[in-house]
């Protein structure tokens, strides 16, 4: 996968939900879901990141799973955690 970029596109991009140190790899993302490669279960309301790596620069934004993720499951919502 790669990101079209002015010079071209880039080299190498991963993405993880990161849960209490625990990364679970992502096939893609596009800002309100994004795809497991692997299935796990995490229970609803559960906290994490989502840290998306581009040519070795890594992005990461505090995130909550509002309804979990169930065994099987592939696609999850996920919401922006924003503290006040």
């Amino acid at each position: 996968m790669g990101l079209n970029r002015e010079n071209g596109y880039s080299a190498s991009v991963e993405g993880f939900l990161v849960v209490e140190g625990t990364r679970f790899r992502l096939a893609k993302t596009n800002g309100v879901n994004f795809v497991l490669v692997e299935s796990c279960e995490l229970a609803p309301g559960t906290d994490g990141e989502l840290l998306i790596i581009v040519d070795g620069n890594a992005d990461a934004k505090r995130i909550t799973l509002p309804n979990g993720v169930k065994a099987g499951q592939s696609l999850v919502r996920y919401d922006e955690y924003v503290p006040f």
